[in-house]
């Protein structure tokens, strides 16, 4: 989903630019790298990893969708050309192949790139796995076998230690990302490896025996980067975009949105949760699948709500009645026409069917991952409680369509002072927020094991692959994409 901008101030700022284009051209000067990129109508960022990678968007997912968010302000579409490591972006971008480049921290260059405004802070981790040494400080790292990706921040960190441990060692790996380094970690194939805190946070999950020894760097910046030519045009109108966003609280807002639902899953659940990937979720897949494919819903999706239904329990029950590897109703599954909750083919599909009836019978006015985050809030608490909180979340001067708004709400509905002036009364509102939380992780450990097994499989593609991105609010980032 791009951010957000004023119609009239963003059709204002495509007539001023184009102005300045026709302006250009009258005056048979050499048009600007703004001119150029409008003349065009694309905007082409140099980002990491393959297209497959690129379009899934795991990792890159906010990156992307803030990109998404200067393309459209600009009025023109988002190209992205994927680069098998670090150096070969920068080097892509000091040669103004690329307008900018993306995910980058201000520190350490193989190339010569200038770095726009920041819209995130990190900092440098060096990891281990659980039951090894601890490292403590870099002296410990001596005689380890230690990666980092090649050309990154991280390999300059490191060589500014030689000095007081000069007989420090790693490698510099090309074609390998944070995610492969700490499941290489994982893996036991390198003792240690330096990865960014932000990685780090959105894979803990999947990766649970992954600790952290200490930290190699103080905050940094992470900032788009640019060619150092003297053209300033396109540097200054992205520098102004994340102003703005950082000003509007919309760039709070989307950071809120990919990392707000981050939480370390404790170690035995996570122990649990893998055992349970391994022997339960196989015999299910394809049914998942299936009725995914069905209902035009992510399968990874099916496959988290039904965890947190039944933990993939086929003949799963509840006090309340409810049955089955959905865990439906008695009265929703005679609404969908499952004769045997506790039948699999039936659960999952009857699941994945009132997933998708939810998430059309939401306002139109909920959009992008809200839009999900919401269907499965209703699934836990029932469509009228969720209303009751949109209409709350509206009286109490918040944004009915934004879950970060109404999550806030649902907890007042167990209030007899608020749920006494609702349609519907009492709810256990506490309940669904956790329920979409949990949902979330379980989701995302799910789809990076997807992706892992896909990157297994296939190779980084030529360096300057260009893909396509549309510039559609549904396209990019939904766990749902339902029509």
């Amino acid at each position: 989903m791009a951010l957000q901008f004023q119609p009239i101030a963003r059709h204002a700022l495509r007539v001023c630019l184009l102005a300045c284009v026709c302006a250009g051209l009258f005056a048979s000067h050499y048009p600007s790298q703004l001119e150029r990129v409008l003349a065009r109508g694309e905007l082409t960022v140099a980002v990491r990893g393959s297209a497959g990678e690129a379009q899934s968007g795991r990792e890159d997912a906010f990156d992307i969708q803030l990109l998404e968010g200067f393309a459209e302000q600009l009025g023109v579409r988002l190209k992205l050309q994927h680069h098998s490591d670090l150096s070969q972006l920068q080097q892509s971008v000091a040669l103004q192949q690329a307008d900018l480049g993306a995910n980058n921290a201000n520190y350490g260059q193989l190339f010569p790139v200038r770095y726009g405004a920041p819209y995130l802070y990190i900092k440098q981790l060096l990891i281990y796995k659980k039951g090894s040494p601890a490292p403590k400080t870099p002296a410990d790292l001596i005689g380890k076998t230690l990666q980092v990706e090649y050309g990154s921040h991280h390999a300059a960190s490191l060589a500014e230690l030689l000095p007081q441990y000069p007989d420090l060692r790693w490698q510099e790996v090309a074609s390998t990302d944070n995610l492969n380094l700490i499941k290489a970690v994982q893996d036991e194939r390198i003792d240690y490896a330096v990865v960014n805190s932000n990685m780090l946070d959105i894979s803990r999950s999947l990766f649970p025996e992954v600790r952290v020894g200490f930290a190699l760097s103080a905050s940094q910046e992470v900032a788009w980067s640019f060619s150092q030519i003297k053209d300033n045009s396109l540097y200054h109108q992205a520098r102004d975009f994340i102003h703005q966003a950082h000003a509007s609280g919309q760039l709070e807002q989307l950071s809120a949105q990919h990392y707000g639902h981050i939480k370390k899953m404790d170690y035995n659940d996570a122990v649990v949760f893998y055992r349970r990937l391994q022997t339960r979720l196989p015999q299910w897949r394809q049914l998942m699948q299936d009725s995914a494919k069905a209902n035009n819903l992510d399968w990874n999706l099916l496959a988290a709500v039904s965890y947190q239904e039944s933990h993939w329990k086929e003949d799963a029950r509840s006090y309340t009645g409810v049955k089955g590897l959905m865990m439906l109703t008695k009265a929703t599954a005679k609404y969908l026409g499952v004769a045997d909750r506790t039948d699999p083919a039936q659960s999952i599909e009857g699941g994945a069917r009132y997933i998708k009836n939810l998430y059309q019978r939401l306002p139109p006015g909920i959009q992008g991952q809200d839009r999900t985050w919401f269907t499965l809030a209703a699934y836990n608490v029932g469509f009228g409680h969720l209303e009751d909180a949109r209409i709350l979340t509206q009286r109490q001067g918040g944004d009915p369509n934004r879950w970060q708004e109404v999550k806030k709400r649902l907890p007042l509905l167990a209030q007899e002072e608020f749920y006494s002036t609702l349609r519907h009364g009492y709810a256990r509102g506490r309940e669904p927020v956790k329920y979409v939380q949990n949902i979330r992780r379980y989701y995302d450990i799910l789809a990076w094991q997807d992706d892992i097994e896909k990157s297994a499989s296939a190779a980084y593609p030529q360096d300057g692959a260009i893909t396509q991105v549309k510039l559609k609010p549904d396209d990019r980032d939904l766990t749902m994409s339902l029509l």
